[in-house]
């Protein structure tokens, strides 16, 4: 519990985050259309970005309104280059990066796509994965991707020996293996995970 609340104190899109997670989770499990569901995805992703964007400017703004209101701190207040430093290393800067770590995890599926020279992802992969990695703080959200890959790849590689020991289906051997079905239980473990990772692990901790 000490963690988490310490950990509540430097990232203030943690309950926001949660919240929309548990929301995914929720149309996941829902009985409906594939089709459906990416839609709802998609306009989660906006509307989750959206949430951070209005959290960030209540917070940059309930700032300004207190240091103005205080009969020592109304000094800061006054001083916009200042102010607007400290709103931005504050309130803007880890929403920023954590829009570049998506960016990035973007370009790296499209790499990955080009490299292989056909879609490796589903269409809800598509979605789902850059959203999920937007709950967690930069660098941190780097390594949800590069757990998923590296949990597929050694269950693609259990799966390959022991198809090569039992059986010489070359049907078999060539099935397409996705990380589709895992991506959702993956972003929930190390959600809860991240308050004591990033607690104990100063390096994760940092944002340039």
């Amino acid at each position: 519990m000490n963690l988490l609340l310490q950990y509540l104190q430097y990232d203030n899109y943690f309950l926001i985050a949660f919240f929309f997670l548990l929301l995914t989770s929720i149309f996941y499990f829902s009985k409906i259309s594939e089709e459906k569901k990416n839609k709802i995805y998609l306009i989660l992703f906006y509307l989750t970005i959206s949430v951070f964007v209005l959290w960030s400017l209540f917070l940059s703004l309930a700032q300004y309104f207190i240091w103005k209101n205080h009969p020592i701190s109304k000094y800061l207040a006054q001083n916009k280059n200042y102010y607007l430093s400290y709103a931005y290393f504050h309130f803007w800067r880890d929403f920023i990066f954590r829009l570049i770590g998506v960016l990035i995890i973007i370009l790296l599926m499209n790499f990955l796509n080009f490299a292989f020279r056909r879609d490796i992802f589903y269409d809800d992969e598509k979605i789902l994965v850059p959203y999920f990695s937007l709950f967690f703080r930069f660098p941190y959200n780097a390594l949800f991707l590069a757990i998923g890959f590296f949990i597929l790849f050694l269950l693609i590689t259990i799966k390959t020996l022991t198809i090569n020991i039992w059986t010489s289906d070359v049907q078999i051997l060539h099935k397409r293996e996705s990380f589709r079905q895992y991506w959702l239980y993956l972003a929930l473990i190390l959600f809860l995970l991240q308050p004591f990772i990033l607690s104990n692990y100063e390096f994760l901790k940092y944002t340039p």
